[in-house]
């Protein structure tokens, strides 16, 4: 009787166990493949903040919204979708070296050689299941691509709805300013937020005639604010806590302004 109420006792624990484990594991997914791309948004947008804040007052920062990178497929042949979020940053040559240096400690960036071009390429882990590549673009030293990846992940569970909204008119009022002065018809509009309070507004026109080289079209027109960098197809400047950059391709008009992380 004694060794058979032993058991039993043994069971009952070892059942109770197993319970609080499959709550645990509920509570605190142990592997990306428990957690939507929704999930990860939160920490998509830390790092990509993250980013913004090491880049510092003299760059301008771009964000993109959500895009799906591929299908995929997770453990058990299960289907699985895979997206990042980017980060353009334009300002001086060198910019790579300066985000990398004010990424946190815990990040454990580390500099690879890059299997995608010549150079080297930041890889961060901001999240044991996302993961965060910083790179200097190809032939564009004053340009760094820093790309925020949520890895596989279930098919449920959008991460982007609400970055369908409108600009608001404030928000709209320095690409609006500029396509007037330039005579450029506005086309499109685009709006993406962070987590941390920076909005990036994206307004694409065409004029009437080619607007290269731009340097020398913005020169006949001052712009307020601070030049940061500027090449024969690109401005970049800031007006207080505005950053905008401005880009020219023949008769095409791209400003991007974005506001700083609180």
């Amino acid at each position: 009787m004694t060794r058979r109420r032993w058991i039993l006792g043994a069971v009952a624990v070892w059942a109770a166990l197993l319970l609080v484990l499959a709550f645990v594991a509920r509570g605190r997914p142990t592997v990306k493949e428990q957690q939507s791309p929704a999930a990860a948004r939160p920490a998509v947008d830390a790092a990509i903040g993250t980013v913004s804040r090491a880049a510092g007052p003299r760059a301008v920062v771009a964000v993109s919204g959500y895009e799906q990178v591929k299908r995929c497929t997770m453990a058990a042949a299960r289907p699985g979708v895979e997206y990042a979020r980017t980060a353009d940053v334009y300002g001086a040559a060198g910019l790579a070296d300066h985000i990398r240096a004010g990424l946190p400690a815990a990040y454990k960036a580390a500099v690879v050689p890059d299997l995608g071009g010549s150079g080297t390429v930041t890889v961060a882990h901001p999240d044991p299941f996302v993961k965060l590549t910083v790179r200097t673009a190809t032939d564009d030293p004053g340009h760094v691509v820093a790309i925020a990846d949520t890895g596989c992940r279930p098919t449920t569970g959008h991460p982007y709805p609400e970055f369908v909204a409108a600009p608001t008119a404030a928000e709209r009022a320095p690409a609006t300013r500029l396509f007037a002065l330039l005579h450029v018809t506005l086309t499109t509009w685009q709006r993406h937020a962070l987590g941390c309070g920076a909005v990036t507004v994206t307004a694409t026109g065409l004029a009437a005639d080619s607007l290269a080289p731009l340097p020398a079209t913005l020169d006949r027109h001052p712009q307020p604010g601070h030049l940061l960098a500027h090449n024969d197809d690109r401005y970049v400047y800031r007006d207080g806590a505005t950053g905008l950059v401005v880009t020219a391709d023949r008769d095409r008009l791209t400003v991007t302004t974005t506001t700083t992380c609180h």
